[in-house]
């Protein structure tokens, strides 16, 4: 229900970690509304939540996180290229708040 850390990534989804799990999670804008449609989990190894940040100086953008245990700010490589959105939605709207899965 709530996330820690956020940051735009090359691919334009948000991604989010949590506060404890080592993953984080790629985000895709709605095409309208204000609830985001989660479209993938990727592990982020010995990660503890907290802050992450896209750094995309070089030609290969590097996802940073946190380890706040040890202080230790960790690099790693995401396949956010092979992340596809997926072609449609398990739900069907059918009216204001009637919805069919």
């Amino acid at each position: 229900m709530s996330n820690s850390g956020g940051s735009w990534g090359p691919d334009g989804r948000l991604w989010i970690t949590g506060h404890d799990l080592d993953e984080a999670y790629a985000m895709k804008l709605p095409t309208a509304g204000s609830d985001l449609t989660w479209i993938a989990t990727v592990d982020l190894p010995n990660v503890e939540g907290q802050a992450i940040a896209w750094d995309r100086s070089n030609s290969k953008p590097t996802l940073w996180a946190i380890k706040r245990s040890t202080s230790q700010a960790l690099s790693f490589t995401v396949p956010y290229k092979s992340i596809s959105d997926p072609t449609d939605s398990p739900f069907q709207i059918l009216g204001p708040r009637q919805f069919q899965e």
